[in-house]
């Protein structure tokens, strides 16, 4: 187990460190903030080109995770220690982890990942990219690189690193709960903090005054934006912060609706940007005193003679601190393909392209690559021969001047005429072949700079973005080095191992013996065989308690890429934790956790095990499981608390919370858009064919659809809305039909989903979606290529398959027409029009994905019916006629 540390010594651990490592040690301020980036140590001093490296302790604030002192790890105030590296040391995880083990943790003893985490703070204008830093499955850091502050881009970019000191102690003293923490040698964490948290939380939850809130946060708001005209920066940043605590609590109060959020966020936003801009102007004028006297000279690489070759294996391999894992594939597919182009262009031969890919390398292996282009044999068009001589027949410039290009005599030309009888002079020209060495000295960075990602970073003065950092290249064509720079790494032989082994360096002596070299550190470098190799071995695990485990190809795949030597384990939690709904415990497991449920193979339920996949075999698999097991303990205390604070109420008295939840500024709040929903289903009821009981059933299912929206447990986890409407409806007293129904209503949620389980909730889902479409077109929302924030594609697909799948004849025109009737804004004919003719492409793009002929789903909508399942039926008969 690793070191007992008190709490106080851990603190003063981590102060020797960051100190010895050329730190400021700062102190915490004396307002109260969210978090230690909001101290002006870090969000003020990252500002601007001075140099700041700097470390301290930030007691934060976040009133609504407190929990009266009952979640073993969950608080109102906890304890950060925030670290600001700026600019980039070039080094800055293996620093980190180096801290860790200064605290006693040993990383080849534990599972310490980066898993990522972007962060963005909207009331201080300030975004970021990293990860949050997993030890045995809990959370204990945030790692950003910033981006941007107070609403303005950051030159050069720091390093945040934030530690959350009780989630550590925790660790490292085997606690249970923090109260339990030794602070030193005499008290405990909860002598001397618990009365002040459960003060706290009913004060925050039962007693702060709204009334007075809201006047106090104009007051600070005012007093910041008069700070900000005398240009007093940091006078007027206490006062922001004021805002933004007072803003915290009026939100845990349930004060701020949707369109308050917005607003409070852009006034915070915008004084915290004046302040940025005032803090910035007074540091300038100043002569930016930080700065170094000079900067360093860049040595720009030398000219190198390559011996020739006939053949051999080209390597290129993209060392890069963790990528996020959607973009390990997508790096990968631009990889292979990159290179074909640029091969293919160069006139290239080669017998194969392999592309390997982990979190930390992107990799491509070109097989028996020539060693030189062949010569080149052409022809080349010149000017037109009315062009390229005078009346005496004597060149021009403009043939002087394309024979100089060419490389050749005016004599040596000779004249063509094309398909059109035009003629024209053509030169002949034999071109030698280059060697492949130098031609991929400049091919190989302009491949790697071409590469795109959905969110890209920069990282130090070169400005280059990428997903993440990247740290090292490889760049062998046989044994001999590529040499070239990008992003200030520079290509070389040597690649890297794995983090619990303090990344070794593995020299390469060619590029044939990269596979054999990386395999022998235990890394999977072939993507497809980790995926199978983790598959296999959480099977075998689950398959040891007598379980099973049901296939989940995203969070596979997503296991996959946040790991580069998978050791698959298996950890228990409490069976109490069994009462609450599965679908609660799954989805902490994966969303929260990626760990993989184990299921009884007969019945499919929950067993009380988890698999969770380690990146690389740890020393102390035992002290890994013991981690994880804890973490999952605090996720289902947080998760029990949650449903049992929901379970207090009946679900309508979840409902008057909807008005202030907004749908869209123009249509209202989502209880408005229940009570359209319900008029809505009373008109198309007929239509729909749904008769006796459930007529009943889905007009109950309708008033309490979007009621779960308002409960602790679906805030914390969107996935669950609908699910938790279902539980929480039976539990205060409606059918188990309604339940289902609300459930249902969903449904169906992406492509291949099940459609509802009764007509009930497949006519409130119609109402629902028929009620967005019309509604969102009529307010001029319609989706782009590149946004739909409004799940508009999502709406119509599902209104499209709950129609063909319950064989139900219903008029879009109709439908769409009885749910702009209920909108309280104009509504233009033209919009219902555009909505409709939106539905039917996509139903179009659909039915043509699905293998129908172009011709015969383009006759079938020519026919003038918009009704989705006739013209299914049309376009299956159109098809077995022409069969």
């Amino acid at each position: 187990m690793s070191e007992n540390l008190t709490f106080q010594e851990l603190i003063l651990r981590l102060e020797r460190f960051w100190a010895d490592h050329g730190c400021i040690i700062w102190q915490p301020l004396s307002e109260k903030v969210g978090a230690g980036t909001m101290n002006p140590a870090t969000v003020l001093r990252v500002l601007g080109p001075e140099p700041w490296n700097v470390a301290y302790v930030e007691p934060s604030f976040r009133p609504d995770d407190g929990r009266f002192g009952e979640n073993p790890n969950r608080m109102q105030m906890h304890t950060q220690y925030q670290v600001i590296l700026k600019p980039d040391p070039g080094n800055p995880q293996e620093l980190y982890l180096d801290s860790l083990e200064a605290l006693g943790l040993d990383r080849k003893q534990h599972d310490i990942r980066f898993v990522e985490d972007n962060w963005e703070s909207p009331a201080l204008g300030a975004w970021g990219l990293g990860w949050e830093v997993w030890l045995d499955g809990l959370e204990i850091t945030q790692f950003t690189y910033f981006q941007q502050a107070g609403g303005l881009p950051l030159d050069p970019v720091s390093v945040e690193i934030t530690y959350g000191l009780e989630r550590i102690a925790m660790y490292l003293q085997d606690a249970q709960e923090v109260w339990q923490l030794s602070w030193n040698d005499r008290v405990t964490y909860g002598d001397i903090l618990k009365h002040q948290e459960v003060e706290y939380c009913n004060y925050e939850f039962h007693w702060a005054n709204v009334r007075r809130l809201q006047t106090m946060y104009t007051l600070y708001a005012e007093e910041a934006a008069a700070a900000v005209d005398r240009e007093m920066a940091i006078p007027a940043f206490d006062y922001v912060l004021k805002c933004s605590h007072t803003f915290n609590l009026l939100d845990t109060r349930g004060a701020i609706g949707v369109t308050e959020r917005a607003r409070y966020f852009a006034q915070m936003r915008d004084l915290a940007r004046q302040v940025a801009e005032v803090f910035v102007k007074q540091r300038e004028e100043k002569g930016f005193p930080l700065l170094p006297a000079e900067e360093q000279k860049r040595v720009s690489p030398q000219t190198t003679e390559f011996p020739p070759l006939d053949s051999a294996d080209l390597l290129l391999e993209i060392g890069t601190e963790e990528l996020p894992p959607g973009d390990v594939l997508a790096g990968s597919g631009q990889l292979e393909a990159a290179m074909f182009e640029r091969l293919e262009a160069e006139r290239l031969s080669w017998s194969d392209i392999e592309v390997l890919a982990t979190p930390r390398r992107l990799v491509v292996i070109v097989r028996n690559l020539a060693g030189r282009q062949p010569d080149e044999e052409k022809w080349v068009r010149g000017p037109a021969v009315k062009s390229a001589y005078d009346d005496s027949g004597s060149p021009t410039r403009a043939l002087e001047g394309f024979c100089r290009g060419q490389g050749v005599d005016p004599s040596a030309v000779e004249k063509r005429e094309d398909d059109k009888g035009v003629a024209y002079v053509f030169a002949h020209r034999h071109d030698k072949g280059q060697g492949t060495q130098e031609l991929l000295v400049n091919l190989l960075p302009d491949l790697v700079s071409s590469l795109n990602f959905t969110k890209t970073m920069r990282w130090n003065s070169d400005g280059v973005a990428f997903s993440r950092p990247l740290r090292w290249i490889v760049a062998l064509f046989g044994d001999q080095v590529i040499p070239f720079e990008f992003a200030r790494a520079k290509s070389g032989r040597s690649s890297r191992g794995l983090r619990p082994d303090k990344s070794p360096h593995i020299p390469l002596a060619s590029a044939s013996e990269y596979a054999v070299e990386i395999a022998k550190t235990g890394i999977i470098v072939d993507r497809l065989e980790r995926r199978e190799t983790i598959w296999n071995q959480v099977v075998s695990q689950a398959e040891a308690v007598g379980g099973t485990v049901a296939k989940d190809n995203d969070l596979l795949d997503e296991v996959t890429d946040l790991v580069e030597s998978p050791f698959a384990i298996r950890g228990r939690f409490d069976e109490g934790h069994l009462e609450l709904p599965q679908e609660v415990l799954t989805s902490v497991m994966k969303k929260h956790q990626r760990y993989f449920p184990v299921i009884h193979p007969e019945t499919n339920r929950l067993l009380p095990y988890f698999i969770t996949v380690s990146n690389g075999r740890p020393d102390d698999p035992e002290g890994v499981v013991k981690g994880n097991e804890a973490v999952i303990r605090a996720r289902y205390a947080d998760a029990a608390y949650f449903y049992r604070d929901d379970s207090q109420k009946s679900l309508e008295e979840f409902l008057p919370r909807l008005a202030t939840l907004t749908f869209q500024e123009d249509l209202g709040s989502v209880l408005d858009k229940i009570s359209r929903i319900e008029k809505l289903l009373g008109i198309l009821v007929s239509d729909l064919d749904v008769t006796g009981d459930e007529k009943q059933t889905a007009a109950r299912a309708a008033h309490f659809c979007k009621a779960d929206l308002a409960t602790s447990m679906v805030v914390e986890m969107t996935s669950l809305q609908g699910i938790m409407g279902r539980y929480y409806a039976i539990a205060s007293g409606e059918s188990e039909a309604v339940g289902v129904a609300i459930e249902g209503h969903y449904h169906p949620r992406y492509p291949g989903d099940a459609l509802p389980e009764t007509r009930a909730g497949f006519a409130v889902s119609v109402a629902d979606r028929l009620d967005s479409l019309a509604g969102l077109f009529c307010a001029g929302i319609k989706p782009r290529s590149t946004a739909d924030p409004y799940g508009l594609r999502r709406d119509a697909l599902g209104l499209l398959a709950n129609l063909v799948g319950f064989r139900c004849q219903c008029s879009l025109s109709k439908g769409l027409r009885a749910a702009a009737d209920g909108l309280s804004i104009k509504v233009d004919p033209e919009r219902l029009e555009d909505a409709k003719e939106f539905i039917l492409r996509r139903f179009s793009i659909q039915l043509k994905e699905e293998g129908f002929s172009h011709d015969v789903v383009e006759a079938a909508l020519l026919g003038g019916s918009d009704d989705p399942y006739e013209l299914r039926q049309i376009v299956e008969k159109l098809t077995e006629m022409i069969d």
